[in-house]
């Protein structure tokens, strides 16, 4: 028999255990079969028994990370013989204790979920992105509670996105209705050029890799890098700028691939300013379809543009 997994993660008071309770309420968890709630952590809020009680619900509580190994989780397969887990994990453990743990046979992860509280995302953000990262990293669904007009929408929707394209975030209501979060783009694509500020490149490029058809064949003006290896063919190179997500450690390129008229007369990491048509086509870069800009005019930049992009 397949087990589901549904896994909550994230730190402490960002609202697992409210959101955990009503999840429990819904009709496809009231419908009779065993449910075991594995907490890994003491949360301000508690479980009320009447409800795990009604909804067949067995809480097993793990105290330290040491604990959480195949032998127990094998026990209380065994002892529970559960149809679902869901498990509110420790957002201070590491999550490759868990993702290194063998399952009991039958148990697999069904939904990875981080829930993130609005009114201290600033400040762990600011303090703790290290690990907040590693949590958005191998989550399908990022769920904020109690946002607010002061929460750094920005930071979360550009990290989260650049180190996990495939994540939804979405925002809670409190009285738990989900709608999707979409931040303002910060330029105006209606424009006949589309001219995208320092500032903004990362922005851009993951909102230009996600709802791409919104810029098909429009012209767009922008600062980065320039590469060229030597396997492009003279009229093509590559153009784009370093990020930084997380910490040094996860520095990447975010490049896209250009087709130029002629050969360009520039050297490897030096600052350009383009003048190009955004295009979907193959190109060998991506190991098929992605971006290609088919540069109009290109020029020395009139700013330095290697230093590296963070969202924060």
């Amino acid at each position: 028999m397949k087990i589901p997994i549904f896994l909550l993660n994230g730190l402490l008071e960002s609202g697992k255990t409210s959101f955990i309770s009503h999840l429990l309420a819904k009709p496809i968890f009231a419908d009779g079969k065993e449910t075991l709630l594995i907490v890994c952590e003491e949360g301000v809020e508690d479980y009320e028994e009447i409800l795990l009680t009604k909804n067949h619900v067995t809480l097993v509580r793990v105290d330290e990370e040491e604990e959480l190994t195949e032998a127990f989780l094998k026990e209380l397969n065994l002892i529970h013989s559960p149809s679902r887990v869901i498990m509110e994990y420790n957002g201070m453990w590491g999550l490759e204790l868990l993702f290194d743990t063998p399952l009991p046979t039958g148990w697999f992860l069904y939904q990875s979920m981080v829930i993130v509280n609005g009114e201290t995302f600033n400040l762990y953000f600011n303090n703790m992105r290290g690990m907040m990262m590693e949590h958005f990293k191998t989550a399908q669904l990022v769920i904020v509670n109690r946002m607010n007009e002061e929460m750094n929408i920005r930071a979360l929707t550009g990290t989260v996105k650049a180190i996990n394209s495939e994540v939804q975030l979405l925002s809670v209501s409190t009285d738990f209705v989900m709608t999707p979060i979409k931040e303002e783009l910060p330029y105006d694509i209606t424009k006949d050029v589309i001219e995208v500020s320092e500032e903004h490149y990362g922005i851009w490029y993951i909102d230009l890799w996600e709802e791409p058809n919104k810029y098909l064949h429009k012209k767009v003006k922008v600062s980065g890098l320039f590469f060229k290896e030597p396997s492009d063919p003279k009229d093509r190179f590559s153009f784009g700028r370093f990020a930084m997500p997380c910490c040094e450690d996860d520095i990447a390129f975010m490049g896209l691939y250009c087709h130029n008229i002629g050969k360009p007369r520039f050297q490897n990491k030096e600052s350009v300013e383009l003048l190009a048509e955004i295009c979907w086509e193959e190109a060998p870069v991506y190991q098929g379809e992605g971006p290609v800009l088919h540069v109009k005019s290109i020029a020395s930049a009139a700013k330095d543009q290697s230093s590296i992009i963070s969202f924060g």
